[in-house]
């Protein structure tokens, strides 16, 4: 899981959770009910049994701050927006300007420094 700037890695703790198990796959994967904000970043909600762990409760007198919401603060992310493929340009080099076709189906016109792919200025 990728973890926001300025957090250690080897501060987090190893797992979070609990999270309720929906469907046994009868291979040792399992499908795991996994909040929104979890599926937003990229996380598929199946897992291997490797990767799970039987959920004991936390004592928060012995061991406070441990809540995943305290440990990093995860925000909401913006949804990604795909290209399909760039349909036009006009203009040269760093003043170009291309259209270009979204995963959506939206059309839409941007400069180079907004192009959300590498281009490769041709002469």
């Amino acid at each position: 899981m990728s973890l926001p700037k300025g957090t250690a890695r080897k501060l987090v703790p190893k797992f979070i959770g609990p999270y309720r198990i929906t469907k046994d796959y009868r291979n040792n994967s399992y499908l795991v009910d996994l909040p929104s904000r979890l599926k937003q970043r990229g996380i598929h909600p199946v897992f291997h049994s490797s990767l799970l762990r039987i959920h004991v409760p936390n004592d928060d007198r012995l061991f406070p701050g441990r809540l995943e919401t305290q440990v990093a603060d995860f925000g909401e992310i913006e949804p990604e927006w795909s290209v399909d493929k760039i349909l036009s340009h006009h203009g040269k080099g760093v003043d170009a300007i291309f259209e270009i076709k979204w995963s959506t189906g939206d059309v839409t016109w941007l400069p180079y420094t907004q192009t959300p792919v590498p281009v490769v200025l041709m002469h």
